[in-house]
């Protein structure tokens, strides 16, 4: 209990991993909506260690209603997502409902030996975040910015820097995992898990309380400019805790493994952050940020 997808072991060779994802639209361009779905949805499995995504199966939930062609688009970008994955999309099911609810069902296999859990953080170990953090905050002021909202919004912060805020929160949301998965089975790592819904540090939690360590987080990097954008929406960045979608890995792996990592993905053009440490758990285990934490504006390619 408590991994990001489902672990199978079918036999000493293979290894089918699982999971579903489903959530309200989050972006206003169906095809967009598409990718997204299908990146949050595969991102589950790729923290299990896995490279080899067999199919996804969509779930569209949406009004009677609703233009045949939004459904058709959303489907068009979660196609596209997975044949860039070197895999397809693979029927689902679709029913109708009040509101436009979407999902994916993920199938990957592997190895058993490769399969990345949770719970294997030891203390001493490294850990590493592979995408910057802020998309709530984003995502927030794409909303508003079309609605009775944008006034207020535009009071305190301008349109250019907005968008580019929201310009680099779809680049994340839409920019697969795989190339991590890959990293982590090329490395070896001890833990990992996709910082989604639960933020940062209710993630990092999960492994502290999975794996019997302290988390330590001292560095945090960020979409530049969610920061304040966080503070004036009343979002939990700065506390470790702002709700991301399809977000970065979070993985665990002993100090002489990462700059080996770092380098595996700089040659994907990739980046990712050192961001805290593991130790020996003092009372109850638990992941919090360090006093001094440093956070790090930056940008995703």
């Amino acid at each position: 209990m408590g991994d990001d997808a489902v672990v199978r072991i079918i036999n000493d060779e293979v290894a089918v991993v699982e999971n579903v994802d489903i959530f309200t639209p989050i972006h206003d361009d169906p095809f967009i909506q598409g990718k997204i779905i299908a990146c949050n949805a595969t991102n589950d499995v790729f923290a299990m260690g896995v490279t080899t995504i067999l199919s996804l199966q969509a779930f569209l939930a949406y009004p009677v209603d609703l233009p045949e062609d939004i459904a058709v688009n959303v489907l068009k970008g979660m196609s596209t997502f997975m044949a860039g994955l070197g895999s397809k999309l693979s029927g689902g099911q679709t029913i109708t409902n009040p509101c436009p609810v979407f999902g994916g069902i993920a199938l990957g296999v592997t190895h058993p030996r490769n399969v990345v859990y949770s719970s294997g953080a030891r203390p001493g170990d490294v850990a590493v975040l592979t995408k910057p953090l802020g998309i709530q905050s984003a995502m927030r002021s794409y909303r508003d910015l079309k609605d009775e909202k944008r006034e207020m919004l535009l009071a305190e912060f301008d349109e250019p820097s907005l968008l580019r805020m929201q310009e680099s929160a779809v680049r994340i949301m839409t920019q697969s995992n795989l190339e991590v998965a890959q990293a982590m089975n090329e490395v070896g790592v001890s833990a990992a898990t996709d910082i989604t819904g639960f933020g940062l540090l209710g993630h990092a939690n999960n492994v502290s309380s999975l794996s019997g360590v302290d988390v330590v987080i001292s560095q945090v990097p960020v979409i530049k400019g969610t920061l304040e954008l966080a503070k004036f929406f009343g979002h939990k960045l700065s506390s470790g805790y702002g709700a991301e979608t399809a977000g970065g890995m979070l993985a665990f792996m002993e100090s002489a493994k990462v700059n080996r990592f770092h380098e595996f993905l700089a040659d994907k053009g990739l980046p990712c952050w050192t961001v805290g440490e593991a130790t020996r758990y003092k009372g109850s285990p638990r992941a919090t940020l360090a006093q001094d934490v440093q956070f790090i504006e930056t940008e995703f390619p």
